[in-house]
């Protein structure tokens, strides 16, 4: 196999950014080799710098990428794909695999070359993903099957072993409800605008229900408008774990039901709103500042949830080691988070330093008013008093999504992020929270065998069981803790995520609180999944008990609320939020909208 050294290894760039350019086109791509997530933003892309001694298949792996990122700037429309895609959940996971079928079918078609370095690179993506390991369905990403599904469809070739470990677990689900529609995409792959609309109906094909701007008719001959100033920016070549894990295919039935549920809803709808309109307003604000539960929203049983400190998930030696392996990844960040922890702290303790009033006619005698008081001992206004700043008892909670959608450089940038947090606000004299999410199972767990148990009851409610994680109280000092944040390293640890409950769940703790000032900091990749829930529920069952939580914070809450979204624009949820397209870019963005809510006066209660 050959190796890279020396001078081979820049002929190697050479000759892969004249590919590119070649391939995609365009004269004016620039190409960066970095260690970094590879993405492509404009004409600028960043892919994996081969290593020295490196064999064949990696080598093809960078290829891949490269060859991918080419396609993408010649046959995709980033606008075309923002105006076409679902706006949130499953929708938009599986929609995006399934447009990047298409532009992989469009190479293959053209470039016999091109194709095999495809398979090379969907293999190693499919490794780091851990997808070589998959034995059952339920480890297996419906939105990620699904995607594989249409290309191996549209390009005519075979999956590489990896990826075929996941379609194969759907492959019979999925062809059974959706392979003819799946057959009819062959005729649009090159036409992105028709292929986009065609795509619709394998959402309802598969009975998964997608948000669009644009409601589906079903004709096909009508394209979309592209929305003019959409643009996907900065692509993550690493897939989400966590937004497709579907229900067992022996339950698939399941699904049809949800068809049923959605033909009674403007029923159950008008039944609900005179329902309503006999009850009382009541303020969503119980006595002491809590967030009471939504009454559209309930779990099927809460018995197997649980509130856990982070050091009882793991023996100490095993969450020293997680530790260490926290700090390996920390010391190439250390010189930029340090930048950012000095410039917060420098923000913070200006605003809490004590400052003075000059030009008094009493207290202290101000020494560079001394010269006047000599010459004319009658001077007035020549004293100063030193007087406190306007800065309150704070407290800040960090909750952090650990959902498997997390899994990779996303938790690891977080954790880093918590530890740098944790370590300036507290020598700020600010509180420091830091709290997790995620489940106890894939899929259910007790709470979904418990309901398979008594007979299946019709809207069961959520159906899994919480893991909320205490990674630091606000009590706890900093060096009592630190190992917890090794935690988050734990892969086993982070399965699906039900962000509603969650919210609530850091509000409530944080409500009761004395401190005169909070602040809630949310670090999410996209919004709740749960597909038990989903599949026994309406499918916007947990949106929408998200959206009842944000909304109860903002407008009856004087906590206030941040959202930070990791790839997923979040800011049509949050009145005040950030969408990031980079993990590395988290550190940033937290230290610059903490210190822009330190410059603020705060929020007093509504």
């Amino acid at each position: 196999m050959p190796r890279l050294a020396g001078a081979p290894l820049e002929d190697f760039q050479q000759a892969a950014q004249a590919a590119m350019r070649a391939v995609s086109q365009d004269d004016a791509l620039q190409v960066a080799f970095t260690t970094g997530t590879p993405k492509l933003s404009g004409s600028n892309a960043e892919i994996p710098a081969p290593t020295i001694g490196c064999d064949r298949f990696e080598l093809d792996a960078i290829r891949g990428v490269g060859d991918e990122f080419a396609l993408r700037r010649r046959y995709h429309d980033p606008a075309v794909h923002a105006a076409c895609s679902p706006k949130a959940g499953m929708g938009h996971e599986m929609f995006r695999w399934i447009e990047e079928a298409r532009v992989a079918a469009v190479g293959a078609r053209d470039y016999a070359g091109v194709a095999k370095n495809l398979d090379v690179a969907l293999e190693s993506l499919c490794r780091q993903a851990a997808f070589d390991t998959i034995t059952t369905e339920t480890q297996a990403p419906l939105s990620i099957a699904v995607g594989f599904l249409v290309r191996e469809a549209l390009t005519g070739r075979a999956l590489p072993p990896s990826a075929e470990n996941v379609a194969r677990q759907w492959r019979g689900w999925v062809d059974e409800r959706a392979g003819q529609t799946i057959e009819a995409l062959k005729a649009h792959i090159g036409e992105q605008a028709e292929f986009a609309h065609t795509c619709r109906q394998i959402f309802d094909d598969l009975g998964i229900e997608a948000e669009f701007d644009e409601p589906f008719s079903g004709d096909t001959e009508e394209q979309p408008e592209a929305a003019s100033d959409a643009d996907e920016g900065d692509l993550n070549l690493m897939p989400d774990t966590s937004d497709a894990l579907e229900e067992e295919s022996e339950e698939g039935e399941e699904t049809e039901t949800l068809a049923m549920e959605m033909a009674d809803a403007e029923f159950s709808e008008l039944q609900s709103d005179s329902d309503q309109a006999e009850a009382p307003p009541e303020t969503p604000v119980d006595e002491f500042g809590r967030i009471r539960p939504d009454l559209n929203y309930h779990a099927y049983t809460d018995a197997f949830d649980e509130t856990v400190r982070a050091s009882e998930l793991c023996p100490k030696d095993e969450l020293a080691r997680l530790r260490n392996l926290l700090d390996q990844q920390l010391l190439p960040l250390r010189a930029a988070t340090a930048k950012l922890a000095n410039r917060l702290q420098r923000r913070l303790l200006a605003r809490q330093n004590r400052s003075w009033e000059f030009n008094l006619e009493e207290g202290l005698l101000d020494t560079h008013r001394l010269a006047s008081i000599v010459t004319n001992p009658n001077t007035a206004l020549a004293h100063k008093r030193e007087k406190d700043s306007d800065f309150r008892d704070t407290l800040v909670c960090m909750l952090i999504d650990s959902s498997g959608s997390m899994r990779g450089r996303s938790i690891g940038i977080a954790a880093i992020c918590a530890d740098i947090l944790g370590r300036t606000l507290e020598r700020c004299s600010v509180k420091v929270e830091i709290l997790g999410f995620t489940t106890s199972a894939w899929r259910g767990g007790r709470a979904r065998e418990l309901w398979i148990e008594q007979g299946k009851p019709n809207a069961p409610g959520r159906l899994n069981d919480l893991r909320h994680i205490i990674y630091k109280s606000a009590e706890e000092p900093w060096r009592r803790i630190k190992a917890n944040l090794g935690l988050m390293m734990r892969e086993e640890l982070l399965k699906e995520n039900i962000d509603g409950e969650a919210l609530l769940w850091a509000h409530n703790r944080i409500a009761t609180r004395p401190e005169q000032r909070k602040i809630l900091l949310v670090i999410s990749d996209g919004l709740p999944v749960d597909n038990s829930t989903l599949l026994a529920n309406p499918s916007d069952y947990l949106v929408s008990h998200l959206k009842y939580a944000i909304n109860s914070i903002e407008a009856h809450s004087p906590v206030e609320l941040v959202a930070i979204g990791i790839g997923h624009d979040v800011t049509h949820h949050y009145s005040r939020a950030v969408t990031i397209t980079d993990a590395e870019q988290l550190g940033g963005a937290i230290m610059e909208q903490l210190a822009d809510l330190f410059m603020q006066q705060g929020r007093s209660r509504p």
